[in-house]
């Protein structure tokens, strides 16, 4: 099977107003207390989701464009077809 790139959520913080890119599982773990740990190590304090998207976090790019060298701390994932896509 070949790698699959990991699905990325690009949320704004509140304290610093960069984008940062999250993982799809911590989003997943923090989605309750609208806070997430972005790829660069970040905690993200989500804003609210009227805020227009702000600049990106240049740690959070540089990670990303490093590509297969990619820090321990961001798991691979891979990308689930939604069910109800499925069905048809």
């Amino acid at each position: 099977m070949s790698p699959v790139e990991p699905f990325l959520v690009h949320i704004r913080c509140d304290t610093d107003g960069y984008t940062h890119a999250v993982t799809e599982d911590e989003f997943a773990a923090g989605r309750h207390e609208g806070r997430f740990r972005a790829v660069c190590g970040h905690v993200v304090l989500a804003a609210p989701m009227i805020e227009e998207p702000g600049r990106f976090d240049p740690v959070c790019r540089d990670m990303l464009r490093a590509g297969a060298a990619q820090p321990a701390e961001v798991p691979q994932q891979e990308r689930r077809r939604l069910r109800w896509r499925s069905r048809r």
